[in-house]
């Protein structure tokens, strides 16, 4: 991915102008991207605990829901890491 932002010695990020549409365009994208993570997540939980009160949650099928929600919320977990809430 070509970088859009330089950092300054202090850290303070900036860009150049005429890239300003491609950066408001990705950074979009990348807000769309943590929302969607959110909600999958939250349907993934919704699932979960369904089939915890069905008591259907062992098994293979249980086991794979469970990874994908240790894996979304790896995931998510590095958004908040480079403090992108």
């Amino acid at each position: 991915m070509k970088r859009l932002t330089s950092r300054a010695e202090d850290g303070s990020a900036s860009i150049d102008p005429a890239l300003y549409d491609e950066a408001i365009r990705r950074l979009a994208a990348y807000e769309d991207m943590h929302d969607d993570l959110e909600a999958r997540l939250a349907d993934l939980t919704e699932k979960l605990e369904q089939r915890k009160a069905d008591g259907t949650l062992k098994g293979a099928a249980g086991n794979q829901l469970l990874a994908q929600k240790v894996a979304l919320k790896t995931t998510i977990g590095m958004f908040d890491i480079y403090g992108i809430e």
